[in-house]
């Protein structure tokens, strides 16, 4: 048994050394030096495109109907069709049957519908008598909600409890607090995603901005967070098929300070992205600024900001910093006895209809009180 083993470890030796020497040939053809460093970079991308042909690499699919609810932005890389409604079916690659689901499943379905800007929609269109100061929601998925049909939204329970202000849900999947200060400028300056009637409503309302401790890579656009956006495996997967040429022009903003200014570009989202992160220290730094300009934003709208607290530990550099600032601080992290947060799991990991449930309960407290 030891003498089998032996000779498949030479085996495979022997494999290594036959493919370090067909890659040096490749890179000497190139023209480039035959350097083990430059051998083991070609053989760790091959590895990401192999993955991302092979539908095994997904623990499960989502696919839309009609069709993809999301587009290309020049501001914020990518945002949602307007005036449209999209179901998501979430496919797991088998049935699965466990306490807490009824039956043996493997899949699971949810909705959104978007308004004329294509912001989440968080009441009926039907819906009137709003005459008091506008709420806007700024965040990530867990704030817009997905996973979740329009009902369940964090937006629209939110608007169940504040029925006389109009509550606007501007939150975006995958979206950080670079995307929240895009936004606002925008609303103080060409105002193609926040419409001028929401800007006036914005006077004496609230600005809620998520944050959680995984914005800090999303600011900064970061490798490791830009790799998570696997085009095989969900939201975009139908849409490239159909329009490849679509993959050049989903992007990402990353934020960066230069002399002490902010400055923003656009990073290609399905493209190889290695080399390693930014730094702690750098991506602390850029969110700082990024909590600087947008309450100068907030400040601009004459609205009030508040932070919703999703994720991170108690000593976040950030959150200690929205307090500096006077900035009112509404921990939704769920430290508690008590069963109020849920998720969607093995479907999806976004927080369940119990976690906004208790989140808009706890908003409107905050809201409502003197």
């Amino acid at each position: 048994m030891r003498k089998l083993l032996v000779t498949n470890l030479l085996v495979l030796a022997g494999l290594l050394a036959l493919a370090e020497v067909m890659a040096a040939l490749v890179a000497q053809r190139d023209g480039e030096p035959l350097a083990v460093v430059r051998l083991a970079r070609r053989l760790k991308r091959s590895i990401p495109s192999t993955t991302l042909d092979s539908s095994q690499s997904c623990s499960r699919q989502t696919s839309w109907s009609p069709n993809t609810p999301y587009r290309p932005h020049p501001t914020l890389g990518y945002w949602y069709q307007p005036n449209s409604r999209h179901t998501a079916t979430i496919q797991l690659p088998n049935p699965i049957e466990r306490q807490g689901i009824q039956g043996t499943v493997n899949s699971y379905q949810w909705s959104i519908t978007t308004g004329p800007q294509g912001e989440r929609l968080s009441r009926p269109a039907t819906a009137n008598n709003l005459s008091e100061p506008a709420v806007l929601l700024l965040g990530d998925s867990f704030i817009f909600g997905a996973g979740l049909s329009d009902n369940a939204s964090l937006a629209w329970q939110l608007q169940g409890l504040l029925p006389n202000r109009p509550v606007s849900n501007y939150a975006g999947g995958g979206f950080g607090t670079v995307h929240q200060w895009l936004t606002l400028r925008d609303a103080n300056s060409t105002q193609s995603l926040i419409p001028p009637v929401v800007r006036e409503q914005l006077r004496g309302g609230h600005v809620l901005l998520g944050h959680a401790d995984y914005y800090l890579k999303r600011n900064v656009a970061a490798p490791s967070r830009l790799k998570t956006f696997n085009p095989r495996c969900g939201s975009f997967q139908q849409q490239l098929q159909r329009q490849p040429e679509l993959a050049q022009a989903y992007t990402h903003p990353r934020a960066e300070l230069l002399n002490g200014e902010l400055k923003i570009s656009q990073i290609r989202l399905f493209q190889d992205h290695s080399g390693p992160d930014p730094d702690g220290t750098h991506q602390r730094k850029v969110t700082i600024a990024l909590v600087n300009a947008l309450l100068q934003e907030v400040e601009a709208l004459d609205a009030t900001p508040m932070v919703l607290w999703l994720r991170g530990s108690d000593d976040s550099v950030v959150i200690a910093h929205y307090r500096q600032r006077g900035v009112a601080v509404l921990d939704l992290r769920g430290k508690s006895n008590l069963w109020i947060n849920d998720n969607l799991e093995p479907f999806d990991n976004h927080p369940g209809p119990l976690s906004t449930t208790h989140w808009a309960a706890a908003i409107a407290e905050q809201l409502t009180t003197p």
